[in-house]
């Protein structure tokens, strides 16, 4: 039973681990065509000293040895790249936009070969690797494009400068800050030594820097002073460059070199100089109207000089870095970064943080956030991913704010509702209790009415038939009387009808004696 627990505990705990414990990528045989039969060994010797010309509407065929499918393709160019197209098996993939030197094409659809379609004449292909599903290895540079918004702008002079004199800013603030950092490279080595464009990208990527850098277009002309350098450069171009880059990447912090060109080297000198009136000119908006018009103006908070000697800080390069694939101090990764600038290893100089050379060592030149009080170049700043972190905890809070505000003025505007609701229906209770006591009223007072109406009927229904009673009365007494009288007057009647029919009777009798006596006088009358 407890071997079986034992069991399944180490099952649990080896499921955990696998599930963090991060799938890496093989790096697959690539199998080449080329069409133009140009030497496939150049393109796989990892080597930056060979390369391959090809020519527009060439192509590379690429797959694997072993046949397994190709989950992303790295390509490293041996001249200044331009668009370009990549057929896969899910189809056509536009590459090249962001003119990257090295670039890592992700392939969304698996596919058993990818055809690499040349863009133009005079094309050279540096090296093409491919990989399989996973966490790549740390070697392949996946750029991101140059920052919006720098935290800190390195400015060097040329491809090396920026580990030997600048290298402690680099990984230390890449790393332990998390801070946007923009190289900017004022020598191009295209028309001199170009497999320095290839140094400059693996040392920087080494450093922990994964913002592709930027550069200028100036040749390398070593001169031995400021004054050489001046006769071999155009110092307004320089300073117009740089307010440029300046204006468009908003540096918090500008690190530049030594104000004597660390060991005298006239261009260094010369880029230092332009720096100084650069970082004053981009804040002024009658200066270089063409790059005001297309960024605005920049006023940097704080610019550092290597090995200045006004408020200085000297970087701890010890601190083991915990975010670096091997956890690596920022001295180590620095020399390790160095040694990709294999075509300069012959010069004397070399990374350290303890000599004349010091790439931890700087001084604040100029400053509009105050002196420095902590050994960090963005003392009295904040990067600008804490700003925006800041400003979206403000926004948040800004908005649950108004979220509180708004349900704040809905309670509120509830409660009104209600208490006015409360208050109308309690008027309206009001209303109806006073209409009810009103109609109440008027019925009682209509009943009271009504009885008082019948009282006066009953009354007067009363003296009706009291009067009634009484004319009742009256008229038994009356028709007594009246009887008496009638029987008086009737028997009166009687006694004087008798005595007048006695009297009409004679009175008849003597007019039919007279109608007699009138007859007889007729009669006679005639017969005569």
């Amino acid at each position: 039973m407890k071997k079986n627990l034992l069991f399944i505990a180490l099952l649990i705990i080896l499921t955990v681990c696998s599930k963090s414990l991060p799938v890496y990528a093989d790096e697959l045989t690539p199998e080449l065509t080329l069409s133009n039969n140009g030497k496939k060994g150049n393109l796989t010797d990892d080597s930056h000293y060979t390369s391959v010309k090809f020519n527009q509407n060439d192509t590379i065929t690429v797959s694997s040895k072993d046949g397994a499918p190709i989950h992303g393709l790295y390509i490293s160019w041996d001249s200044q790249p331009v668009a370009w197209v990549l057929t896969t098996d899910g189809g056509d993939i536009s590459c090249g936009a962001n003119g990257f030197l090295h670039e890592y094409i992700p392939l969304e659809t698996p596919s058993a070969s990818v055809t690499i379609h040349i863009p133009a004449d005079s094309v050279r292909v540096d090296c093409i690797r491919i990989f399989s599903d996973g966490d790549l290895p740390h070697d392949v540079q996946v750029w991101n494009p140059p920052c919006d918004r720098a935290d800190i702008m390195v400015v060097s002079s040329h491809s090396d400068d920026e580990i030997l004199f600048f290298g402690g800013v680099l990984p230390t603030y890449s790393y332990l800050y998390d801070a946007d950092i923009q190289v900017v490279y004022m020598c191009e080595f295209w028309t001199t030594t170009k497999v320095r464009e290839h140094e400059k990208l693996d040392g920087l990527w080494e450093a922990g820097i994964r913002n592709y850098p930027t550069c200028g277009n100036f040749y390398d002309k070593y001169a031995e002073d400021a004054k050489e350098a001046k006769k071999k450069y155009e110092y307004d171009s320089l300073v117009a460059f740089l307010v440029e880059e300046i204006r468009e990447f908003q540096p918090q912090v500008l690190v530049t070199h030594d104000i004597y060109g660390e060991y005298g080297h006239g261009f260094h000198i010369l880029t230092c100089q332009a720096l100084m009136d650069a970082v004053e000119f981009a804040a002024d908006g009658s200066m270089y109207p063409e790059s005001k018009e297309l960024f605005g103006i920049w006023n940097t908070p704080k610019t550092y000089l290597h090995i200045f000697p006004a408020n200085t800080i000297k970087l701890d390069l010890h601190i083991p870095i915990e975010e670096d694939y091997a956890g690596r101090t920022a001295l180590e990764i620095l020399k390790e970064a160095y040694k990709k600038h294999d075509s300069q290893q012959w010069c004397r100089f070399y990374v350290s943080d303890d000599y004349e050379h010091s790439c931890a060592d700087y001084g604040l030149y100029r400053t509009l956030v105050g002196p420095d009080t902590t050994n960090d170049l963005l003392c009295n700043l904040k990067t600008y991913k804490v700003q925006a972190v800041e400003e979206q905890a403000r926004i948040e809070a800004e908005a649950a704010a108004l979220a509180a505000q708004k349900a704040e003025e809905e309670r509120l505007e509830a409660e009104r509702i209600k208490e006015e609701q409360a208050k109308k229906e309690a008027e309206q209770k009001a209303e109806q209790e006073r209409l009810a006591a009103e109609q109440k009223a008027e019925e009682e007072r209509l009943a009271k009415e009504e009885q008082a109406r019948q009282e006066i009927i009953r009354q007067a229904e009363e003296e009706k038939a009291a009067l009634k009673a009484e004319q009742e009365a009256l008229r038994a007494t009356e028709a007594a009387g009246y009887t008496a009288e009638v029987k008086k007057l009737t028997e009166e009647l009687d006694s004087l009808q008798t005595n007048n029919k006695l009297l009409l009777a004679g009175m008849i009798l003597s007019l039919f004696a007279l109608i007699g006596s009138l007859t007889a006088l007729v009669v006679t009358h005639h017969k005569k």
